[in-house]
């Protein structure tokens, strides 16, 4: 299973990332900054519930999990009708 958000397709992110050590007598090339290879990770969550169509669970990230939790209580909500003032 890829870790990625099944509604945008947002995963994994490959980074590069440099720690600056302070340089000693002798030896201050060794000890330039050197890089290491890191994952940024979306933050991801299980949701279970009525998706495209379907009742089920879904591996979604934050921002689509907020979309998809505001559409159901919209969904939810009676509609307002706006009142309509006499002249």
């Amino acid at each position: 299973m890829a870790y990625r958000c099944d509604l945008c397709g947002k995963g994994s992110q490959a980074s590069r990332l440099q720690t600056h050590k302070p340089g000693v007598a002798g030896g201050q090339w060794k000890k330039r900054a050197p890089e290491k290879n890191r994952r940024s990770l979306p933050n991801l969550h299980i949701y279970r519930g009525y998706l495209l169509g379907d009742v089920g669970k879904w591996t979604l990230c934050t921002k689509c999990q907020r979309l998809v939790r505001n559409a159901a209580k919209e969904a939810l909500e009676p509609k307002k009708e706006p009142e309509v003032k006499a002249a």
